[in-house]
């Protein structure tokens, strides 16, 4: 072999090589872009085929969610039989699941209630408290409740613990318990506990005032585990 033919092999080696090694790295890129995009798009590919943490309050009467994607929400009040839902969240009819909910329940002739707090489930006190009037009021009359937020973590949970301990009359650390196992994490949000402790007598004498319940605990109820 000549030299001017080993070194034309010698290139034509050295070409192959770094176009498969092009190859392999655009391989490797875009199977780095395909985790991302699953693991990005895992809870929301999720949330369309399992209603986002909606779980049991009170079997029969009270449920509990996330925002319910616009695919299972109707199939959800009706499995449930809900007559009242109760919102956490203002009102967004842009959000396609939102808007569901808002037809589903008009064509339904369910009642929606809409009482608006902060993400962290923080806000006016007020909102709580008409959530919990709102929700009393529907068993009352024997209708099924769906008290959902948005993620289900925070706001829902923060209704479900004052629902817990002053109309039911539990055990405030259980509650407490009860909240973390289905989402909320006081290291990423430090702010609800202590929101719920300190508002503890300004929301039982509010629910006092509208009849929900008939007395302020004494003592109050108080998380003392975080």
């Amino acid at each position: 072999m000549s030299a001017p033919d080993a070194e034309i092999r010698e290139l034509a080696h050295r070409r192959r090589s770094l176009a498969r090694m092009w190859v392999t790295a655009i391989g490797i890129v875009l199977f780095g872009l395909a985790i991302w995009y699953v693991c990005d798009n895992f809870g929301r590919w999720k949330d369309r085929w399992v209603p986002r943490k909606l779980r049991t309050v009170d079997a029969g009467q009270v449920y509990a969610s996330g925002q319910i994607d616009r695919h299972l929400i109707r199939q959800v009040l009706t499995d449930d039989h809900v007559g009242v839902i109760v919102s956490l969240v203002a009102d967004d009819p842009s959000d396609p699941d939102v808007a569901a909910e808002i037809q589903a329940a008009g064509a339904m002739g369910i009642q929606r209630y809409i009482d608006p707090l902060m993400g962290d489930g923080t806000g006016d006190i007020h909102a709580y408290a008409d959530a919990i009037a709102q929700i009393v009021t529907a068993r009352r009359q024997g209708k099924i409740v769906l008290l959902h937020c948005s993620s289900g973590a925070q706001r829902s949970n923060g209704a479900t613990f004052y629902y817990r301990v002053l109309v039911e009359h539990g055990n405030a650390d259980a509650a407490a318990e009860e909240m973390k196992r289905n989402g909320h994490d006081s290291h990423s949000n430090p702010a609800l506990i202590p929101y719920l402790n300190s508002h503890m007598r300004e929301m039982a004498n509010l629910l006092v005032q509208s009849g929900t319940i008939d007395r302020i605990p004494d003592p109050l109820p108080r998380i003392h585990s975080e």
